[in-house]
């Protein structure tokens, strides 16, 4: 996909925001968390244009695990659906839970311990993944996906209820999270007044993205200069293409508009 007038519009705003998810984003979905990687060039890219504006990914992958995928220093880092930040690797650099998340570990690390040791054994192929606040549950591997869904949203419902933690759900994954108003949303609200921005763009491509774009929208009423791109995949929320202002077509094509972007980022600085 080229550059476009309205995208044009978007990066000629000074400071400018970049912001990506990562997984079905910048990363194919892979049968298990741990083998996504960054597609490729797309580092290279996050560098680059890193040099021209802010730019942050918005996971909701733990920020450190979400950090390793990318692996590129300097960008702000924004873990757990806007729970945890990074000013650069969280490796080099301190990372900030976010107070009002804090009550809510110990009862996530218990619904976890719950879903390992009852749930687990259960459902084979369940892989159980931990954040710093809640986790998420992988059933993509089970043998019967949709079975296995139901299975862990009726087993988790009341223990969730007893330790005052909420249930999401992704592509083929069930969220365990803080009952917070924080999401991709007021992550990106705070990464535009962080950097006093005049213009952002957001891409994204599942249903805790559509905060973000919901959050875009409310910026555009605003007369705020930004747009929100969904990656397109065979099952992409409808609602998510509705509210996006560019649809691309996959992972790759996200990675070949970031090249654009970049491109047009570093003509723009040699005019100047």
């Amino acid at each position: 996909m080229s550059i476009t007038d309205e995208i044009r519009q978007v990066l000629e705003q000074q400071p400018l925001g970049l912001v990506f998810d990562i997984d079905g984003t910048l990363s194919e979905i892979a049968p298990t968390p741990d083998e996504a990687h960054l597609y490729p060039g797309a580092a290279d890219y996050l560098k680059e244009a890193n040099t021209h504006a802010h730019v942050g990914i918005v996971t909701g992958r733990g920020i450190k695990d979400g950090a390793r995928m990318v692996n590129v220093e300097g960008l702000t880092y924004v873990g757990t659906h806007g729970l945890e930040w990074s000013q650069g690797l969280p490796t080099t650099h301190p990372v900030e839970l976010l107070k009002e998340a804090e009550p809510y570990v110990e009862p996530g690390e218990k619904l976890l311990d719950f879903a390992e040791q009852r749930l687990a054994p259960e459902i084979p192929g369940l892989i159980v993944q931990r954040k710093a606040v809640g986790g998420t549950l992988h059933y993509r591997l089970t043998r019967d996906p949709e079975q296995a869904r139901k299975h862990l949203l009726a087993a988790l419902e009341e223990p969730a209820r007893q330790q005052h933690m909420h249930l999401g759900e992704g592509k083929r994954v069930i969220e365990i999270l803080a009952p917070l108003t924080i999401n991709k949303g007021v992550a990106l609200r705070r990464f535009v007044k962080q950097f006093g921005l005049h213009g952002l763009i957001f891409a994204g491509d599942d249903r805790t993205d559509l905060n973000g774009f919901y959050e875009v929208e409310r910026l555009r009423q605003e007369g705020f200069a930004a747009l929100a791109i969904a990656v397109q995949h065979q099952d992409t929320l409808p609602e998510l293409l509705e509210h996006a202002n560019i649809v691309v077509q996959g992972v790759k094509e996200m990675v070949q508009l970031l090249g654009e972007i970049t491109a047009y980022l570093n003509e723009m600085q040699a005019k100047k």
